[in-house]
């Protein structure tokens, strides 16, 4: 017995031109094929978002070792990276007071495995004129902290005061010698601003970081260092050093003896914060997941207890309310740092 053979359907063909007239069995065919390309060929890539991070990720410090951007991030490293499920390889890329590390991450693909701890720099070095980018070439992704700068000298009583350390030295005639982190920092700028402020010729000699500033302090080879809080108050609070003046909008909660050039009379209030930064352009996904880990990371014990004892203020911004933070200091520190630039020329 022969058996029919099923055949596919014919297709028709129009006298006037010879194009493929398609049936309807065949359109029903076409349209899970392609049914079935869209969600394979969009598959991939949702795959990968949902699975961010899949290999180990740069951290890039703008400072040496041992200052308080890198002690920061150590800190907060195994929190991190336990929130992650992934290594962060810290590197650390002080020179050119932070240039080379912001180049570096600025110029990586925005796919969230190159990100820096950013800072005052972002804005000081555009200002200066030092580096090619722009603060707004990166993504932020969180506030970390957030501290006032201290005018700190070794313990003395000459200078109690803004008032007392400008009387003192109009008295001598002597420029105040103020150690800073690298030209292109932010307590360079700060620094520098200070001199302007005062009314006092202001003598900045940069340093490889802030640690070998307080080192120089403490050596008695500069007057004074331009610090944040969590950098000296172990000194400070074992009388070896003290804080002449703060920057700060309010006095801080750490120092609240130290006052604020503010209550002084004088026009500045300007405070260093420390958050995460990527490239410009990274997903959804990628901040996603990092406002989460910094969440996770600075409710850990061992960092409350780093925050406790060196006193760090942990005052954490994520989201819009982070990016009109980020505008808001821009505002501030770029002028800043372009009338410095300004007065180094002339």
């Amino acid at each position: 017995m022969v058996r029919a053979v099923s055949r596919p359907p014919r297709t028709r063909m129009t006298p006037s031109c010879g194009r493929h007239v398609f049936t309807q069995g065949e359109l029903s065919h076409m349209k899970k094929a392609l049914s079935v390309l869209v969600m394979t060929t969009a598959l991939p890539a949702a795959v990968l978002a949902a699975d961010y991070p899949t290999k180990n990720m740069d951290m890039i410090i703008p400072a040496s070792p041992g200052g308080a951007a890198d002690t920061l991030m150590r800190a907060l490293q195994p929190g991190l990276e336990s929130a992650l499920d992934r290594t962060i390889v810290v590197r650390n890329m002080g020179a050119g007071g932070g240039a080379l590390a912001l180049t570096r991450t600025v110029t990586a693909k925005p796919d969230g495995y190159t990100l820096t701890l950013a800072n005052n720099q972002n804005f000081t070095l555009e200002g200066l004129g030092n580096v090619g980018f722009k603060y707004q070439d990166f993504d932020y992704l969180a506030r970390i902290t957030e501290e006032p700068y201290l005018l700190v000298s070794n313990k003395n009583d000459r200078w109690q005061d803004a008032d007392t350390l400008v009387a003192d030295l109009k008295k001598s005639g002597k420029p105040l010698q103020v150690g800073t982190s690298g030209v292109g920092s932010s307590t360079y700028v700060v620094a520098s601003t200070l001199g302007s402020q005062l009314g006092i010729p202001v003598q900045v000699i940069p340093f490889d970081g802030g640690s070998p500033a307080i080192s120089a302090l403490m050596g008695s080879h500069v007057d004074a260092v331009v610090v944040n809080p969590s950098e000296v108050l172990s000194q400070i609070r074992g009388d070896r050093l003290q804080a002449v003046l703060s920057t700060g909008s309010e006095r801080s909660d750490l120092l609240p003896e130290v006052k604020t050039m503010k209550e002084q009379g004088y026009d500045l209030a300007v405070s260093q914060w420390r958050g995460i930064a990527t490239p410009a352009g990274v997903s959804d996904e990628v901040e996603k997941a990092w406002v989460e880990a910094v969440k996770k990371a600075i409710e850990a014990p061992e960092f409350k207890r780093f925050a406790e004892s060196t006193g760090v203020e942990v005052k954490p911004l994520f989201g819009d309310e982070l990016d009109s933070y980020v505008n808001d200091m821009a505002d501030v520190m770029i002028p800043a740092s372009r009338e410095v630039a300004k007065n180094n020329r002339q």
